[in-house]
């Protein structure tokens, strides 16, 4: 692990005990490596099998997919206990994937990512609420920064090593690899110890409190709505505006996982609203076409985006009873990371009919839009525990926990 990191541990290991901290983290790195590098892979694999981009993205698009059972996988998770439902979740992917290790066939590929894309869902549900019991809520944003800082920094780094491994001995061993992950994210996740509350009963319902947290939930989503815009957006801004090879885009995603990496560490500060202001500025910053404008943008960007990410995620967690936490963590996190597929979607239709400059001017009063929505309606709150014109959370809070 990075030393910045290691330190960035250091406060949290006094809260519950060095080991279970460290455990933790010890297997969200090892599966977050191995998706990373699934991610990539995936999409290249099917390319390459049949020559097809839109087969090639239906690839991706089935690690989307499970997304809309997410009420359903969350009610599933609220039913268990969220340490053993993780281990046996990660130890169910092992044999999933040793199907890719005997066969290419198409459909298995499909199959099996569908079953990713499920497990990511039933991840997204169970982890949260495994957190609340590991940790008092004054440590949620903080945890949650430190885990956005890790799956950013394994972003850049997996992908890179799936893509030279696939090129030189094909995909058994990234699915090798990503199987070994999940065996030992398992084996890790056993060495954490919590006492967690028994399950509640399957009718529970987290509708309300989804409905609750419908602006922050909007906000988050607006703001990775805004962030696949940007992506589109940048094929045109390099070859039109900076004169570069498309090459160059791995700079301009280079310095924005940079700034997502840093700005996790600084996750007790993440805010919806700011990180929409800071989607926008990034935009205003990039029509300029000058290299470091751009650049800075790339930057201002990835941090405005991760704040946005662990600012909603911080708040579900301190604004949901355990009882409808995994129904309404796995639903909320599935519509704000739906918007990524959808931002894309629109984007490549928005740069065959405006110009690079025009889409980010588009982005800019979207985002400034929904930052003044949030801010208004007192939903995008500081991640540190204050709830504007609503409570402070904590002790005096009437939500159970």
């Amino acid at each position: 692990m990075l030393k910045w990191e290691e330190s960035a541990l250091a406060s949290l290991c006094r809260v519950r005990g060095c080991d279970v901290v460290r455990w933790y983290f010890a297997g969200l790195v090892l599966s977050f490596f191995g998706t990373s590098a699934m991610m990539l892979v995936a999409g290249v694999w099917v390319k390459s099998l049949t020559g097809s981009d839109s087969l090639a993205t239906l690839a991706l698009l089935c690690m989307y997919a499970p997304g809309f059972l997410s009420p359903w996988v969350g009610r599933f998770a609220d039913s268990y206990r969220k340490r053993p439902l993780l281990i046996c979740t990660n130890l169910a992917m092992v044999p999933v994937l040793a199907l890719l290790l005997v066969t290419d066939e198409l459909w298995v590929i499909f199959a099996v990512l569908l079953v990713y894309g499920t497990k990511a869902v039933l991840v997204s549900a169970a982890e949260p609420a495994l957190l609340v019991a590991l940790l008092p809520p004054d440590r949620l944003a903080r945890v949650n920064g430190l885990r956005m800082s890790l799956q950013e920094g394994m972003k850049l780094v997996a992908p890179l090593a799936g893509a030279a491994l696939f090129a030189a001995y094909g995909s058994w061993p990234v699915v090798a690899i990503d199987a070994l992950s999940f065996l030992l994210a398992a084996a890790a996740t056993s060495m954490v110890r919590v006492d967690e509350p028994a399950p509640a009963p399957r009718e529970t319902s987290g509708r309300p409190h989804l409905t609750a947290l419908a602006w922050p939930i909007a906000g988050a989503a607006t703001a990775l709505f805004a962030g696949s815009l940007h992506t589109a957006a940048s094929f045109a801004l390099v070859e039109k505006g900076l004169h570069h090879g498309p090459e160059f885009l791995g700079v301009l995603l280079a310095v924005q996982g940079a700034g997502s990496v840093l700005a996790g560490l600084a996750g007790k500060h993440a805010n919806i609203t700011t990180g929409l202001v800071l989607v926008a500025v990034a935009a205003v910053m990039r029509t300029t076409a000058w290299l470091p404008a751009v650049l800075v943008a790339g930057f201002v960007q990835g941090v405005g985006l991760a704040w946005a990410v662990v600012a909603v995620v911080t708040l579900i967690q301190q604004r949901t009873p355990r009882a409808v936490l995994g129904q309404v963590s796995a639903t909320a996190i599935s519509v704000v990371f739906g918007a990524v597929p959808i931002g894309l979607a629109a984007g490549a239709a928005l740069v065959s009919t405006l110009s690079f400059e025009a889409i980010y001017v588009v982005i800019a009063l979207l985002t400034g839009a929904m930052a003044l929505a949030t801010n208004v309606r007192g939903r995008g709150p500081r991640t540190s525990g204050q709830h504007p014109r609503v409570l402070q959370v904590g002790e005096d809070d009437p939500v159970d926990r």
